[in-house]
């Protein structure tokens, strides 16, 4: 008898909190969502006890006010990368109590130690940590590759599993080098920020190796940028940032600022901004009414709760266009560059979404052959019906299935505590 009770303790299943910080914690996609099945699938845990461990999830400890050095293995596109984190936690860090984060990202030949040196003070003011990685690789300027963005978000995801991060204040930096990656990372990930921050860095405009994020910054509308730039830098640089900016405008930006030094090259002034105000004042919405996600990249079509699945045939993100010799030499290099965004622009998917009241939701696409929804309980109509308009036309209501696999797989992925989606919808 005493026998069959130590046997049955030994065999008890681990309380969900734990469960849900092993599924989190594996290594790949993959394996995470391979494990959520495995989780969804069984019959002694109910939707409700899942969502309830989902938002107490993590269990942080304290840490000692100041800078810190972490060695930690990332997977950066495939492979492990032995990569140097510096932080600097604030004094008043309470591991009870989500805290902001500054992901700041260094320059050329530079390390994470600088960027933390620049912004340790005003993290100690705002009450916010610093996440610094050190790149592993050439550090000779930025690639523009997958590995250089795995390695940024990576970290990310190291530092929300160790540290008690708030979900809806992760801010990104960086200067030069750093700078193009942080203006990378937001267009293609526009959900995880809550404000942009970069100095002498932009988006590119060329076609090359998928470099062309220029395309992508209709998802940037609602995230508040402050940009700062030296107007005798980089020409090429200099006039992507006013095309940027003007491109922003347009799609009707509403705080997003370039702020240019007329007497300075690569270089700026960091106390142009009153930082503790602009970043202190921004905040992520956890699923704002109206999304519009730009893309030219599988499984990087995602902004908050819609995503694009399936992409008409032109969609590409790397694409040899024709154009006409004669018409080509007759543009300057801006024109090129402005043809060469065109061209970009036919090849890039657009999905828009509105959530018109409970159940009710308005899409319109270009470029998108199929998307899905992801949905929590508040969005859902009475009995769970759902009306969809898809392209102008209104699709029968229907009734969607609450299901733990949605929850479990969404929250593998970004353990995201105060918005988790409890039913999808795959269309058109």
């Amino acid at each position: 008898m005493i026998e069959a009770l130590l046997l049955a303790l030994l065999v008890q299943t681990p309380p969900l909190g734990a469960q849900l910080e092993a599924l989190v914690d594996l290594a790949t996609p993959q394996e995470r969502q391979a494990r959520a099945l495995e989780l969804a699938a069984s019959k002694e845990t109910s939707l409700e006890d899942w969502l309830a461990a989902m938002r107490a999830f993590g269990r942080f400890e304290k840490s000692e006010a100041g800078a810190k050095v972490e060695k930690v293995p990332l997977l950066c596109d495939g492979k492990l990368e032995e990569t140097e984190l510096q932080l600097h936690i604030p004094p008043n860090y309470d591991p009870a109590r989500p805290a902001p984060l500054i992901c700041a990202f260094h320059g050329t030949g530079g390390s994470g130690r600088e960027m933390v040196e620049l912004w340790h003070a005003l993290a100690d003011a705002l009450g916010a940590l610093v996440l610094a990685p050190s790149d592993p690789g050439k550090n000779d300027g930025y690639g523009w590759t997958q590995r250089e963005r795995d390695g940024a978000l990576e970290a990310l995801r190291w530092m929300r599993r160790h540290y008690d991060v708030d979900e809806h204040r992760i801010y990104a930096t960086g200067i030069s080098r750093g700078g193009h990656l942080a203006w990378d990372l937001a267009l293609r990930h526009p959900d995880l920020f809550a404000a942009l921050a970069p100095q002498i860095g932009g988006p590119r405009l060329a076609i090359v190796r998928g470099q062309n994020n220029m395309r992508l910054l209709e998802n940037l509308v609602p995230l508040p940028i402050r940009d700062l730039q030296g107007a005798q830098d980089d020409e090429v640089l200099v006039e992507s940032l006013h095309v940027a900016f003007a491109r922003l405008a347009k799609f009707g930006a509403q705080d997003a600022l370039l702020k240019e030094f007329p007497k300075l090259g690569h270089s700026f002034e960091f106390d142009a901004v009153d930082w503790k105000s602009f970043l202190g004042g921004a905040v992520r919405p956890s699923a704002p009414e109206h999304v519009v996600r730009c893309s030219a990249r599988l499984g990087e079509a995602r902004s908050f709760w819609i995503e694009i699945t399936g992409f008409e045939k032109e969609v590409s993100e790397e694409f040899q266009p024709i154009i006409p010799v004669n018409e080509w030499k007759a543009l300057d290099a801006a024109g090129q560059r402005a043809r060469m965004l065109k061209e970009a622009e036919k090849r890039t998917a657009r999905l828009e979404a509105k959530f018109e009241g409970p159940g009710k939701f308005t899409l319109v696409g270009s470029g998108v052959t199929s998307f899905r929804l992801l949905l929590s309980s508040e969005r859902l109509g009475p009995q769970n019906k759902l009306s969809l308009k898809w392209q102008g036309k209104s699709r029968a209501p229907q009734t969607v299935v609450l299901d733990k696999k949605v929850a479990l797989e969404d929250f593998a992925e970004c353990f995201d505590r105060s918005w988790i989606p409890v039913a999808e919808y795959r269309g058109p």
